[in-house]
Order: structure tokens, then sequence, then C-alpha cells
């Protein structure tokens, strides 16, 4: 049996709920063709759902042969990963008894932690291991662990509580930015210098979200998994049946529209069949930060350009498909911008698009006002701030903030709670979005992760077609409309597709 069937085997144990079976399955898959990206992805989902009531060994070794992969997915790791050091976590745990726990230097240096339980581990564990630093000769595995726990705090931004006492060098790196810059930030300065423009930044909206992403580019990531090649056209005309089909030439022609620090452009790049990707964002730093990652992972069929979305029909060109996920609610019209992406689409080109929803962010939009009340800055120690108040209780209400990924680091908690700018639909704002924009809805995606998963009781999909059996499309946004209205938590927020008539 080869590796592609046992994958099949594997992902219809996972469906089942089987995941032992499943975990095989894929774990067989890869000792016949190591490099086979489906099973990887397989297998990273199940270790990122793994929990036990005490450390399990035979997860512990799964985990470190993730780790050392550089095909896996060490995001999805790092939720096994945290769950797995929280519960063997010592109860006097020394840095020369953690320092040899080698699942816990690959998660600090591989995966951003999102645990409260951990967190409150490693602020302790670096305190103890600063002051073993600072004493005469501190051995070379007390430094390691120093080096392990300062690309933790690179990854989340330094986002724990500084202490002034302790000094710079190779201790104060677990705690702050070190006067001498890294040669990876060197490069970016440099690429940000020349990266092409598509036109000079004039909109009032855009400029304040420019210097907020120049400020603290989004996201910062680490690692590009392998996953299995996609034709994406002939996925979405699979999941979308009622689409138009059109055939175009390839390469396709692929736009990315707020691009960010280009983790979601570079796995477009990478895994999408035979495209050309075009990266267009406000922030040259962030640009300057994907197109360094693009050259570190040998990813060519990529272009960076600053630019506003709002000046896109500058380009004089028109594209196959595009993906903008995130980006237009944070515009100051969005509708705005989706026209100007509908306007360099070609007929019958699929867009994908994600969207803030008003149900899934109550809880944001609390915070909103809370750091408006308590006049917290969106600056480094303002931060640190706001997250000692939700985490100490000073801001209790707000507790549920630690179950989001974007609470974990500085730039993704600016984005979440401290955004310049923030729209948020239901779905008569988004026919009303959508109506007259030349744009085709096809349907809503519900796999497209946590940012956009579904929060009510029933899957809405089964919802929808026990209550409208003769709508097989799934694609009326009048009858979405009716269940929101009956359960206002269906949709976390909106992930869905259009086609360009």
């Amino acid at each position: 049996m080869d590796a592609s069937r046992l994958t099949a085997i594997g992902d219809e144990r996972f469906a089942q709920g089987r995941l032992d079976e499943a975990m095989s399955a894929y774990r067989q898959a890869l000792s016949l063709s190591p490099g086979f990206g489906a099973a990887r992805a397989g297998l990273d989902a199940i270790l990122e759902r793994a929990r036990t009531p005490r450390p399990n060994e035979h997860l512990i070794a799964l985990l470190l042969e993730g780790y050392a992969d550089e095909g896996a997915n060490w995001d999805a790791l790092g939720w096994g990963a945290a769950h797995q050091l929280v519960v063997g976590w010592p109860k006097s745990a020394t840095p020369a008894e953690m320092a040899g726990n080698g699942l816990l230097l690959e998660f600090l240096r591989k995966s951003l932690n999102r645990d409260a339980t951990l967190e409150r581990h490693l602020v302790a564990l670096r305190a103890a291991t600063a002051r073993l630093l600072l004493q005469p000769e501190p051995s070379p595995a007390v430094v390691a662990l120093a080096a392990a726990i300062a690309q933790q705090a690179w990854q989340n931004e330094y986002i724990w509580p500084d202490d002034p006492a302790v000094p710079d060098g190779i201790a104060g790196a677990m705690y702050r930015p070190q006067p001498q810059p890294q040669p990876d930030a060197l490069e970016e300065r440099r690429l940000a210098a020349e990266l092409p423009e598509l036109a000079p930044i004039t909109d009032a909206v855009s400029q304040s979200v420019a210097a907020m992403y120049e400020a603290n580019p989004y996201p910062r990531w680490t690692h590009l998994p392998r996953r299995p090649t996609l034709d994406v056209r002939a996925s979405l005309q699979r999941d979308f049946p009622h689409a138009r089909a059109v055939d175009f030439e390839t390469p396709l022609a692929v736009l990315m529209p707020g691009a960010g620090t280009g983790q979601h452009p570079l796995l477009v790049a990478s895994t999408y069949d035979n495209v050309e990707v075009t990266a267009v964002d406000l922030s040259r730093t962030s640009l300057a930060y994907g197109k360094r990652m693009a050259a570190r992972h040998g990813v060519g069929n990529i272009e960076f350009l600053r630019g506003d979305i709002l000046d896109l029909p500058r380009l004089g060109r028109v594209f196959d498909h595009v993906e903008c996920v995130g980006v237009l609610h944070h515009m100051a019209d969005p509708r705005a911008g989706l026209l100007a992406i509908s306007a360099v689409m070609r007929p019958g080109a699929f867009l994908r698009l994600g969207l803030y929803g008003e149900g899934g962010r109550k809880i944001v939009e609390k915070a909103r006002r809370d750091i408006a009340a308590a006049r917290i800055p969106p600056t480094l120690e303002g931060l640190r701030d706001f997250r000692r108040r939700v985490m100490g209780g000073d801001l209790g209400r707000l507790a549920g903030l630690t179950a989001w990924e974007d609470f974990w680091s500085a730039s993704l908690l600016r984005d979440l709670c401290f955004h310049v700018q923030e729209h948020r639909f239901t779905i008569p704002r988004l026919r009303a979005f959508l109506e007259g924009s030349g744009l085709t809805f096809l349907g809503f995606e519900f796999n497209a992760g946590s940012a956009h998963r579904a929060v009510a009781e029933a899957d809405p999909i089964a919802l929808y077609r026990a209550r409208f059996r003769n709508e097989t499309t799934l694609s009326d946004l009048a009858r979405w409309e009716q269940l929101e209205c009956e359960k206002p938590a269906l949709f976390a927020g909106y992930a869905f597709v259009c086609q360009k008539d």
C-alpha cells in the first residue's frame, strides 16, 4: 500500500474520530514517503489536539520527531507540546533540570506559547535562569536554555514583563531586544528600502493602518510547513459545483491584497499548483519580512509591492484568483476596497474573503471600550499592562481573551484589541457589501481556521440543509440571514468565496 492510500485511510479514520488508527496510518505513510505533505499535515493535526492527564512518552517522542522535520507544522505541534509540558512540569523546576528537557527546548525555539499556565512557569524559569547567568561561569546547558528562552521572547515580541535589573547581554535577551540589531533585522531594512511602490499612500485611515503595521508587523512567524500541492481552482469547483467553469492559462495569476508579513502568500505560492503570486501591503516593514522569508524558504514565484488596495487598478493587469482574508474590515470603506479588488479580477476568477463578524467579537468590543476608558496606549508597555490586567483579574470580564490565539504576542494582541480601524459584519451587512460589486456569492467556508469557526450549538451546514432542503447550493444569503437571526452566534466570522461575473 502506498503513502497516498495510507493517508486516505488516515483521513477517513480521523473524520470518524478514530485518532489512534489515523495516527498509525499517517505514520506508516511517512515511513514510506518521509516528505509526504498530506500525511504530515494529518499527523500534525492529531498531535495538535492530543491531551493526556499526565506526560505521555509516546506523544512526546512524536512531537520531537515533528520538531525535527522541517516540513512539519510547528505552530500546530506547539499546542500539543505545551500541554505535555504543563502536565509534566516539576513542582520545583530548576534551570539545570529544565535545560535537559528536549521538548521544552524545541518548543521554546520553534513554537509560540499560547498557554497561560505554561507562561507563568516560563516567566519564573526565566527569572531563575537570569540569576544563574549573572553568576561566574554558568553551565553551557543553562546558557543554551537562556538562548531558547530568548528565542521565545523574540517570537512573542517581548510581551512578557521586563525586569530592568537584568542587564543586556545573554540574560537581557530573554527580556528585551538587544542594542545590536540582528542580521535578519538589517536585511529587512535593506529589503524595505528597495520595495517597489504601487502609488503613495494618501488615504488617512490607510496611513494610520500602515503606521501601526510598521511598528508591529503582523504576524511574526518563523516556519513554512510542507503542504500537499493543490489545484486551487479544481478544489473550489469541487466545493462549489454551482460555480461557473472557466479555464485559464497557467501559471495562474494570484493576487494577495493585505499580504502582511507574507505567511499566507508564501503558503499559497508554495502550495498552489503552477501559480505566480503578487503580494500587496501598506507596510514596507511587513513586506520586507515576507521577502526575507521567501528567500529563506526558496519561494521564487512571488512578487512584493507596497501599496493601498484602493490603488490596485493602477497595476494595469487582471488576476485569475484573489485571496484577501482579514483585511477589508480594517479599511475606512471596506466596500471601496472590494470594488478595487473586483476591478482587477478576470471574469470567472474566484475571490476568497474573510471578514469579522459582529457576533463573534463581543469580547473584543468590550476590550476596545475598556482600553479606551483606561487610556491604555498601543505601546509595548501598554500591551503588557493590558495583559497584566486581563490575566490578573483586574479586567476579569475579559478573561476569555486568553482563549484567543492572538492574545500571545505583541503584534497579535495589538491587531486583536488595539487596532486603529475595525468594521464588523452581519449577514445583512454582507449582502449590502456584495450588492453591485460584480461578484457572485458562492458560499461559506467553515474549515478556514479558528477565527472563522462556527460557535453555534449545531453545525451551520447541517442547520441550513435541514431547513432548506430544496436549496442545495448553500449560497442563498437571505436564507443564511434567517438562520443568523435565530442563532446570533451562528458565525464567529465570515469566510466565503465569490466569483467574478
